[in-house]
C-alpha cells in the first residue's frame, strides 16, 4: 500500500509511519490545518520486491483539524459510514410501494464528502512516482512530513535490554495494581526516601511517581471527581481468528463519573443498532488519568 496527497503545491507521498500517527492520533501535519487534503491510497503488485502493477486505486479526504491532526474525524467518518450504509441495506429490505429516497441521499452525501474518483492525470502522476519516470513535465513527488520524530535505530543489544526490562515494568504495574490508597502512599514515601539516599536515583523515583498515579487513580474511582470519559467501542470480531478490530469509536468527555456513566448509557443506546453476532458494541467509563494511560490524544479542550 502506498499513500499519496494531492496538496496545492503538488504531489507528495505519505509514509507508513506518517499515516499510522495521523490515523491513531499520535501524528499531526501542522502544515494542512484546517483544510479538507485528497488522499490517494495504492495497492501495488510487487514482483522481485519492484512495483509491477497497481491492482486498485481509492480517492478519499482526509479532514485536519486545527492542530492539523485527522483522528477524530476519522472516527466520525466511520460512524457515519456505517450507519448510511446499514440504512441503505435496509431500505433495500423493506417491501414498499412507497419508496424512501433518504437512506440513499444520505448515503450518496457521505460518499461525496469522503470519496473522490482520480482522473488520469492524477494516476499517471502516482505512476511516474512508482516507476520513476523522468519526464520534463511530471513534478517532482517529495515526502509528506508529521511533527514526530523519526526514531534511532534499535540495535540488536538496545533491544534485548528493552525486553528484560519490560518484564521487571509488569512486575512493577502488578504490584501497583493490588494495592490500596494507604499502601501507595506509604510506598511512594519509601522509594522516594530511598531515592534521597541514592544521589535522587531515578528509578527509585520513577517508582514513586507510579504509585502516585495509581493512588489518584484509586481515589477519583472512589470520589467519583475530576475529569471522566464515556467511551464506546464498535467491535468487528473474526471468530476463527479469535481477534477483533475496532472499526469505529465514539467518546464523550464529562466532569463526574456519574455524568460518565449517565453519557456511557445514553452512548450504548444510540449505538446498539450496530451490534450483531459478529459486532459487539462496549463501553468504557474511565478518569481521565487512564484516558491518557490508554494512549488517547483527543483535544477535548
Amino acid at each position: 500500500m502506498r499513500f499519496y496527497i494531492f496538496a496545492e503545491d503538488g504531489l507528495q507521498r505519505i509514509s507508513h509511519r506518517v499515516m499510522d500517527g495521523l490515523v491513531h492520533g499520535y501524528d499531526a501535519m501542522p502544515q494542512f490545518a484546517g483544510t479538507r487534503q485528497k488522499i490517494a491510497n495504492v495497492i501495488v503488485e510487487l514482483e522481485e520486491g519492484k512495483p509491477a502493477r497497481i491492482t486498485r486505486v481509492d480517492g478519499s479526504y482526509l479532514h485536519f483539524d486545527a492542530a492539523g491532526k485527522v483522528h477524530e474525524s476519522l472516527v466520525n467518518s466511520g460512524f457515519e459510514a456505517m450507519e448510511t450504509f446499514d440504512a441503505l441495506e435496509r431500505s433495500k429490505r423493506i417491501k414498499s410501494t412507497v419508496v424512501d429516497l433518504s437512506p440513499r441521499l444520505k448515503r450518496e452525501k457521505w460518499e461525496r464528502e469522503h470519496r473522490w474518483e482520480l482522473s488520469k492525470n492524477e494516476l499517471d502522476a502516482i505512476s511516474a512516482d512508482l516507476w520513476k519516470m523522468k519526464r520534463a513535465e511530471v513534478a517532482k513527488v517529495v515526502q509528506a512530513r508529521g511533527i514526530k520524530p523519526n526514531a534511532p535505530p534499535l540495535t540488536s543489544e538496545a533491544r534485548n535490554a528493552v525486553r528484560e526490562i519490560e518484564t521487571h515494568i509488569f512486575g512493577v504495574h502488578g504490584k501497583l495494581d493490588h494495592l490500596g490508597e494507604a499502601a501507595l502512599k506509604a510506598l511512594a514515601f519509601e522509594a522516594r526516601s530511598r531515592a534521597s539516599k541514592d544521589f535522587n536515583d531515578a528509578i527509585w523515583l520513577g517508582i514513586a511517581g507510579a504509585a502516585d498515579r495509581r493512588r489518584e487513580i484509586l481515589t477519583r474511582h472512589r470520589t467519583g471527581s475530576g475529569v471522566w470519559y464515556a467511551s464506546i467501542d464498535v467491535i468487528r470480531w473474526d471468530r476463527s481468528k479469535r481477534s477483533g478490530e475496532t472499526e469505529s469509536f465514539v467518546h464523550e468527555r464529562c466532569n463526574s463519573k456519574k455524568l460518565a456513566e449517565e453519557a456511557a448509557r445514553r452512548l450504548l443506546v444510540e449505538n446498539a443498532k450496530y451490534f450483531s453476532a459478529e459486532t459487539s458494541v462496549e463501553a468504557r467509563v474511565v478518569c481521565e488519568l487512564e484516558w491518557y494511560d490508554a494512549g488517547s490524544d483527543d483535544d477535548d479542550e
